[in-house]
């Protein structure tokens, strides 16, 4: 370091300095930059403000040094500003370092005297020294941690939130105390529903108080004589499995999935057996976690269920010798493996299976899959489609297109497709339809066949089926089946999966609509007959194609301008054209387009229209308004 450089720095370019760390928060690296700024202007004689010393002690607690931190606190108690604000920051955060330091004796202590030295202080003070409470051990501990909950609630009264309930709980459960958090969840369910069962009203109604319960006639004497079992007693309506799933649900939505493993836990020893949906959601989040701990738990809860079912199949039907085993769990000694996972656990259902697929199929792990698709097979378990779906995308994601379509036409015999399997479908089309790639299979249905596919699912859904499969088409679907049309330069496909996908799913033409068949149409004019494969991508940026884009696109500009003097002529405009009247103009658009190109390839323009006809009873198209046929001076412009 250059000699005397922190003694030239000025005091605002050191303000400035501290701000830009400070006020970035989001930053790992901002404790630690805190830290060394006060280390550095400390080491040559500069003395902090009280909000940047405060900064700094709250900096060494949040790199791991609270012993250094609490010995900062004390050596400066004397030497502080008497500004209100400075000061109550500097007992809340002492309150916090002692109970961070394991000595909630004396943090309850300073936080107890903050209170009762101004009644408009913040009683939020004591929320750290519940959970510090609850990490030590022993009864006495614990009832002094529900003595000062119950405290809390009284100074709070109706304006503890739900994020209060919720870190008190979940506090509490991480400290090994999960009868009280489940007693603090219970009143977060009950606050405005059933004061009766409140742990303020228990506690009330236990000691024989009435009227407005104040902070002051709540003891730890009183708590422990009543015992904590009678406070903390959860009503008859919330012992069973809902009331602990919406408890998990809400944990799990949190981030909180190891918490949501201690429920599982407390609902064994309440006697309450978690079903499959419980240990299902379970997996899934620590799946999403990611992390190597949180991946390991959920393939041990997964293949133990597994086992599970495949043991239950095994028992019932009575077969000779040992159930096939399961030979993909971790190490049954693991340390990070809750405890519960030891004890009997709900079997597998097809949802846990999908879940391992979903994982396996992400990851590409080709032997994992074909196991897990083994022991569906003993655990006698029939596929689903979304089984069946991912099953369909591990093989997309290898661009093996022969193995899809052999998947699918086998497990289909069985299974019930959904419009996520025709979406897989369609995006494995892309690939097949598109001639500048190599892949090519033969037995792959063309567009057309798989449209004709499609709606013969369709058709033969129920008034319910048919309902959510037009709620979740999507607009990306629609595009990629009006793209795998282009890509197979089926002109008139196209525009019987236009009118067909407007009828059916409410989908029109847009811009990337209308991008995809001018660039179809162009590319139809511009490629000579036997063009080489590795040529056809580069096509579209040859001064040729460009021209032919430039002339479709003036084309449709056309067609629009002749579709804007219609409606003047009725005294409409575009603009004031009803969003559905909107759509039937884009659409008209896009298909006399097509008409139009078809109709200058046919040497009879009445043959366009019978071959639109037929291509529509091919991809089982019956009953749609296809439009009108053109004029014969249509076909010249």
């Amino acid at each position: 370091m250059v000699p005397g450089f922190l003694e030239s720095i000025p005091e605002e370019a050191l303000a400035l300095l501290w701000n830009a760390q400070a006020g970035d928060h989001t930053r790992s690296s901002r404790a630690s930059h805190i830290r060394i700024l006060a280390e550095d202007a400390m080491s040559v004689g500069k003395s902090l403000s009280t909000p940047h010393l405060l900064s700094y002690i709250e900096s060494l607690r949040e790199t791991g040094k609270t012993k250094e931190a609490l010995d900062q606190w004390e050596a400066h108690q004397t030497g502080l500003s008497q500004n209100k604000q400075d000061l109550e920051a500097y007992w809340k955060l002492g309150v916090r370092l002692f109970a961070a330091e394991n000595d909630p004796q004396r943090a309850q202590d300073i936080a107890l005297a903050f209170l009762a030295n101004d009644k408009s202080r913040e009683p939020r003070i004591l929320l750290p020294v519940i959970t510090a409470w609850g990490r030590q051990l022993g009864k006495e501990a614990e009832v002094k941690a529900w003595a000062l909950y119950l405290q809390l609630k009284s100074f709070l009264e109706n304006t503890l939130t739900m994020n209060d309930y919720d870190n008190i709980s979940i506090g509490l459960l991480k400290a090994g105390r999960p009868n009280l958090a489940i007693a603090v969840f219970k009143d977060m369910m009950v606050t405005g529903q059933d004061p009766a069962n409140d742990s303020t009203s228990l506690y009330k109604a236990a000691v024989g108080l009435v009227g407005h319960l104040q902070a002051s006639s709540i003891s730890e004497l009183e708590v422990n004589k009543v015992s904590l079992s009678t406070l903390t007693v959860l009503p008859r309506k919330f012992q069973n499995r809902f009331f602990y799933a919406s408890w998990m649900k809400k944990l799990i939505g949190m981030g909180e999935v190891d918490s949501a493993a201690l429920v599982i836990e407390l609902m064994y020893e309440r006697g309450v057996k978690p079903d499959s949906k419980h240990l299902n959601g379970l997996i899934a989040a620590w799946l999403r976690d990611g992390n190597p701990d949180a991946r390991e738990k959920a393939e041990r809860l997964g293949w133990s269920m597994v086992q599970q079912r495949i043991d239950s199949i095994w028992a019932r039907t009575n077969s000779t010798g040992s159930s096939p085993t399961v030979t993909v769990s971790p190490d049954q000694d693991s340390p990070r493996i809750p405890k519960w996972m030891q004890r009997e656990i709900p079997s597998a259902n097809i949802e846990t299976f999908s879940i391992l697929l979903l994982h396996y199929t992400r990851r590409s792990d080709d032997g994992m899959i074909k196991y897990l698709i083994k022991c569906l097979g003993d655990a006698q378990i029939k596929p689903n489609s979304y089984f069946m779906n991912h099953i369909l995308y591990a093989e997309l994601r290898k661009q093996d297109i022969g193995s899809l379509w052999d998947k699918f036409r086998t497990m289909s015999t069985s299974i019930q497709p959904d419009l996520e399997t025709f979406a897989c479908l369609w995006d494995c089309g892309k690939l097949q339809y598109d001639r500048g790639r190599t892949t090519f299979v033969a037995d792959f249905p063309s567009a057309r066949g798989l449209y004709a596919e499609m709606m013969q699912w369709y058709s033969r859904l129920s008034a319910r089926g048919r309902a959510a499969a037009q709620e979740e088409f999507s607009k990306e679907l629609y595009n990629q089946i009006i793209r795998c049309f282009c890509l197979s330069k089926d002109l008139p496909g196209t525009l019987i999966a236009l009118y067909s996908l407007r009828s059916t799913f409410g989908f029109s033409p847009d811009d990337v609509t209308a991008r995809l068949i001018v660039l179809q149409v162009a590319r139809m004019a511009g490629v000579p007959a036997g063009t080489p494969k590795r040529r056809l991508r580069r096509l579209s940026t040859t001064p040729k194609s460009k021209e032919n884009i430039s002339h479709v696109n003036r084309l449709v500009e056309i067609l629009s301008e002749r579709k804007v003097s219609a409606l003047q002529a009725r005294g409409l405009t575009l603009e004031t054209l009803e969003p559905q009247e909107r759509e039937q103009y884009q659409l008209d658009i896009m298909t006399d387009l097509l008409r139009i190109i078809m109709g200058r390839a046919a040497t009879e323009s009445s043959r366009v229209e019978d071959h639109i006809a037929s291509v529509a009873e091919e991809m089982n198209i019956l009953g749609v308004d296809l439009g009108s046929s053109l004029e014969d001076n249509d076909l010249l412009l």
